[in-house]
């Protein structure tokens, strides 16, 4: 079925699938380890690398193979954007169901994400430049509490997407730049 698409969707849908399946493996790890997967600090989150090499990979065949070794920034950014999409959606429709299944992903999540709110407390509360009230901290955690397990697959797409929006953009230049027209 992949054969007859158009390299631009094939490309991607192949990268976004593969790269699916890897998050969902890292995820369960990572879980079962002891180290909640989606309380990992943005800088430090695996999706950096994960989308990174499946985007630079991704570009690259369809540089090489499918467009003459030219690839155009739009391309590079269309093929990206079809791969974190593709991976955020699938893998955040699995955290939902695997929340529901495992409802102590959800509850490790809701602690762990308390825990940083009582850390960040007097910052929150009464320091930094945008402050709340006491009375609206504590509404806030007990939204958390109440939250539904849906909630971390928006979180998961969401981080997935801002993401992989900025490393498109950093593998669709470098790419682009690495053509022999620039080179010569």
């Amino acid at each position: 079925m992949l054969n007859k698409l158009k390299p631009i969707y094939s490309v991607p849908l192949k990268y976004g699938l593969i790269g699916s399946l890897l998050a969902i493996v890292l995820i369960i790890a990572l879980f079962f380890m002891g180290k909640h997967p989606l309380l990992i600090p943005i800088f430090f989150d695996y999706r950096i690398l994960l989308f990174g090499l499946f985007i630079f990979f991704a570009l690259k065949e369809y540089k090489d193979y499918y467009n003459n070794k030219i690839l155009q920034f739009w391309q590079g950014m269309v093929i990206g954007i079809g791969i974190y999409v593709i991976i955020g959606l699938v893998v955040a429709i699995f955290v939902i169901s695997f929340s529901s299944v495992v409802p102590d992903f959800h509850n490790s999540y809701i602690e762990g994400t308390l825990r940083g709110l009582e850390l960040d407390k007097e910052q929150l509360v009464g320091q930094g430049k945008i402050t709340i009230s006491e009375e609206e901290f504590e509404n806030q955690k007990q939204m958390l509490k109440a939250s539904p397990t849906y909630v971390l697959g928006i979180d998961y797409f969401i981080k997935s997407c801002l993401l992989g929006f900025f490393i498109t953009i950093i593998m669709a230049v470098i790419l682009r730049r690495s053509e022999s027209r620039f080179t010569s």
